[in-house]
């Protein structure tokens, strides 16, 4: 069976209810049903495919959050004595990276602060303070 090449809005849909679940696109990709890895970022940029795009940004964005809640699973492991903590430490750091690369807004350290000002003449400066 040869691998689809062309887009549908179901496959689109497939490969990103995957990638909102946590599954990294070249994973989804070896699967012999699905496209290859390229021919999925090609339709995410060649600006043809935009609800795929949006979809697709939005699915990443959701897999930050199953990344970030991978890291209690990963605790839990090393609480049963299922892996070990230095196993553990290196994972969460690709997880916490990853799930803050993903979903900023939700999981990052940096917080993101956005000021705007606008220049007043004296005459409006000064009905403000009135």
């Amino acid at each position: 069976m040869a691998r689809p090449s062309k887009y549908t809005p179901k496959l689109g849909s497939i490969i990103c209810w995957r990638l909102a679940g946590g599954e990294s696109l070249r994973s989804i990709c070896r699967d012999p049903s699905m496209p290859a890895n390229s021919t999925v970022l090609l339709w995410i940029v060649d600006g043809n495919h935009s609800d795929f795009s949006e979809q697709y940004r939005m699915a990443r964005e959701a897999a930050g959050y199953a990344h970030a809640d991978r890291l209690i699973e990963i605790v839990e492991r090393v609480e049963v004595g299922e892996l070990s903590p230095a196993s553990a430490r290196v994972m969460a750091d690709q997880l916490k990276w990853s799930a803050e690369r993903m979903a900023p807004k939700a999981h990052s350290s940096r917080q993101d602060l956005n000021i705007r000002s606008t220049c007043l003449s004296h005459e409006e400066a000064l009905t403000m303070l009135c």
